[in-house]
């Protein structure tokens, strides 16, 4: 087997379990909410990655990074976990999972605008009839068939979907200079414990502490949240990393959106979410739309 064919079989393995993981973290916020459900999730990674980080010998302080990329690194943990994960759990909870995987792919022509913005690189016109085709995909997969504006909750779902891929766009751009210049887990590891800090934070201001992480001390909650963040956080990442090593970015990152297929797909399976027309079209449209917004 050829490098880039292993490549290529791990990125789409990583997008089958990344649904996976979905599918557990909709499980674990039918009873755990948002907010703990994320500092759970971030606590567990950090606490694993610390000693994968030691075992493969990658130094704690990498000596290559200025000061200004430290604080790039942790500003992108902040804006990227502690906030942008938060409302991706919130949008999952109102709206369910296959129609999040749907919303979700307003990640890309997010990611395109941030890079025109700050990287200065301008997209083509296919890039932008992709970033259409993405939202054409959330409005078709929002609105009822006889026309009528989404419900309420439906709403707020899709808008919490929507700024947590932008607030997710941004800090990958913020982090993509320093990405050069230290290992791929330690930048997830300083991520991860910058959000984690900012997360604590975020939860002492809660008046109901306890009765959050309740919860989290039911086996059933915590079997589903302990999994998803396995599966999700550091299997499907692992699998992330090693395939952009081996095959082409361009092969690895298309293979990696059909996780919105198996999202939708084990949703309608494993959670009886409805699987209409609507739907499908929705899909197909996103995962064009996000073909076309992908690089050369």
């Amino acid at each position: 087997m050829t490098p880039d064919l292993l490549g290529k079989i791990l990125a789409l393995l990583c997008a089958l379990i990344w649904a996976a993981a979905v599918i557990f973290f909709k499980l674990a916020g039918d009873s755990i909410r948002p907010l703990p459900l994320n500092l759970y999730k971030t606590a567990l990674t950090s606490a694993l990655l610390l000693p994968l980080l030691l075992w493969t010998g990658v130094p704690l302080i990498p000596p290559a990074l200025s000061y200004s990329q430290w604080l790039a690194l942790a500003a992108s943990g902040i804006l990227g976990v502690a906030f942008a994960d938060t409302l991706f759990f919130a949008c999952l909870n109102r709206i369910g999972a296959g129609m999040a995987a749907i919303v979700d792919c307003l990640y890309a022509p997010f990611v395109m605008t941030a890079t025109w913005l700050f990287l200065y690189e301008k997209p083509s016109l296919p890039q932008f009839g992709g970033a259409a085709l993405v939202i054409a995909a959330v409005l078709l997969t929002a609105y009822k068939s006889n026309g009528e504006p989404p419900a309420k909750r439906i709403l707020s779902g899709i808008l919490y979907g929507a700024a947590g891929m932008a607030i997710m766009a941004g800090s990958i751009v913020l982090m993509r200079p320093a990405l050069d210049h230290a290992p791929v887990f330690w930048v997830i590891e300083l991520r991860m414990l910058a959000a984690l800090a900012v997360l604590l934070l975020m939860f002492a201001w809660q008046k109901d502490r306890r009765q959050q992480l309740a919860p989290l001390w039911r086996k059933g909650s915590r079997f589903y949240a302990f999994w998803g963040t396995i599966l999700g956080n550091l299997i499907a990442m692992s699998l992330w990393v090693e395939a952009f090593k081996l095959t082409s970015v361009n092969s690895a990152a298309i293979l990696n959106q059909t996780s919105t297929v198996f999202v939708v797909i084990f949703a309608a399976v494993f959670l009886k979410e409805a699987f209409t027309r609507r739907r499908l079209a929705a899909t197909i449209l996103a995962i064009a739309g996000c073909l076309l917004i992908l690089p050369a």
